[in-house]
């Protein structure tokens, strides 16, 4: 028997094949490791679950569901039902090997990560643990021992990091979804240069049990899929509070009512001097970007104070925050040292001691005024903040030639939302054309505070509308 076609693996497309008849989960896996045998760039993955197993899952899936007594041909399908998805290999799933992209730290949890379980539970099917840049470290996607996964617009560019193979997943069609992290723009860098959409949502919202920690006060669980509307269907899946996560939230604040697009909605953007780094063809993209926002969708420019976020953005690498890297890593370092790190994460983490008690919390004070400071910013002069998500797009030569100083700039708009206790989305808002006449996305991402998570992707969904 012929195997159906399976065209597109967004949720949408599959829950729709699935509740016609078109397809069942067997074939949809099927066709996925069909996609992936064949795709070129092998660097994607570290783990892959094998095909059979992935089968057994979705059989078993198809079983669970015919013998449910409230099952019927009317029934909604679970959320997720038969909707592959890929984990990035920071989080644990049961049975499989968290490697960090690191062998000599790698180990076989017993237990997966509650976000990743809901997820299960709801219906999907688990395809593998994706590559990315070694202990989480890094916005390039070139620090993994494993390889180095290419944009899926030409394989000479970087795919951006620390979610590497999580986004190339995602863009080249090879799973519906990924299950990420971000802790200084590893969702919304990749999320950008492979065309996809990331979100980073409010701290504490999704539990982090079971993600081995960069920066365990900045770092979270995200969703990297194809649309605005998809990445809502998952984040809706694994939100929810965690008593095993000691920086779980109950609430998030109460702010405003959100006025809606098209009612006013008040926007700020970084000013001249600090988008003076974009390339020539970012800054275009972003230019036609801002005055779309008020022509095309109602959205009124606001002058603001930037300081707060600048200063804090300066804050992951110049100050006793990046020593939590060392934290994080305390017990693998004393048994294996720095040897067997890459070398570029091993410089990074040669640099992150030597800070002590005064100056962190010289440093935890200074953060909380500049998060104060935006709060204000928020409140009197803007809804939302709308950056760049990344300056520009090197290709995996450029970055090896300066491998530090071109990565912390992939960050330049970034890093401050995490310390900042922010939300965000990254979308897709364009595309340029390189020098081989390859189309190569762009992508902008909008920032609100902590709990804006809804009215973020409300607007991004607005804001993809009108650029693509």
């Amino acid at each position: 028997m012929a195997q159906p076609t399976i065209p597109s693996l967004s949720i949408p497309a599959l829950r729709s094949g699935y509740e016609q008849g078109l397809f069942t989960p067997r074939e949809v896996v099927n066709a996925v490791y069909d996609r992936i045998d064949a795709y070129p760039d092998k660097a994607v993955w570290i783990t892959l679950a094998p095909r059979a197993r992935a089968l057994a899952d979705a059989e078993r899936l198809v079983q669970l569901r015919s013998q449910s007594p409230s099952s019927s041909s009317s029934s909604p399908l679970p959320p997720l039902y038969g909707i592959p998805f890929s984990v990035k290999d920071s989080i644990d799933v049961a049975h499989y090997p968290t490697t960090l992209a690191c062998p000599s730290f790698a180990y076989t949890p017993g237990r997966t990560a509650p976000a990743v379980q809901k997820i299960l539970d709801a219906g999907g099917i688990f395809v593998g643990k994706a590559n990315l840049d070694q202990f989480a470290t890094g916005l390039s996607g070139c620090r993994s021992p494993y390889g180095t996964p290419r944009c899926v617009a030409d394989g000479d560019y970087v795919s951006g990091g620390s979610s590497s193979g999580s986004a190339v997943g995602v863009g080249a069609g090879l799973v519906s979804f990924a299950v990420a992290t971000d802790t200084a723009g590893s969702t919304r860098v990749p999320a950008a240069l492979n065309g996809v959409v990331g979100l980073k949502p409010t701290l504490g919202t999704v539990s982090t049990v079971g993600l081995v920690p960069a920066c365990r006060t900045a770092d979270c669980v995200t969703v990297i899929a194809g649309s605005v509307g998809e990445v809502g269907e998952v984040w809706r899946v694994v939100r929810g509070f965690d008593e095993e996560d000691v920086y779980a939230r109950r609430t998030v604040p109460g702010w405003k009512p959100w006025p809606g697009v098209g009612r006013g909605i008040r926007f700020g953007v970084p000013p001249r001097e600090v988008l003076g780094v974009l390339s020539p063809e970012y800054g275009r993209l972003f230019g036609e970007v801002v005055d779309g926002l008020g022509t095309k969708l109602g959205l009124v420019k606001r002058e603001f104070e930037y300081a707060p976020f600048q200063k804090a953005n300066d804050m992951l690498y110049g100050s006793s925050i990046v020593a939590q890297r060392l934290v994080a890593f305390d017990d693998y370092i004393a048994a294996h040292g720095l040897e067997k790190l890459h070398p570029v994460v091993r410089d990074i983490f040669a640099a992150s001691s030597g800070f002590d008690a005064v100056r962190a919390y010289k440093d935890i004070f200074a953060l909380q005024g500049y998060r104060r400071e935006a709060e204000k910013q928020f409140r009197d002069g803007i809804d939302v903040l709308v950056v760049p998500s990344t300056v520009t797009h090197f290709t995996v030569a450029e970055m090896e030639e300066r491998p530090i100083e071109r990565n912390k700039t992939l960050g330049t708009f970034t890093h401050f939302v995490n310390l900042l206790d922010l939300c965000a989305v990254q979308v897709p808002a364009g595309t340029w054309k390189n020098a081989k006449g390859n189309l190569m996305p762009f992508g902008v991402t909008l920032i609100g505070q902590a709990g804006r998570d809804e009215e973020m992707m409300e607007l991004g969904r607005e804001v993809m509308g009108v650029t693509q």
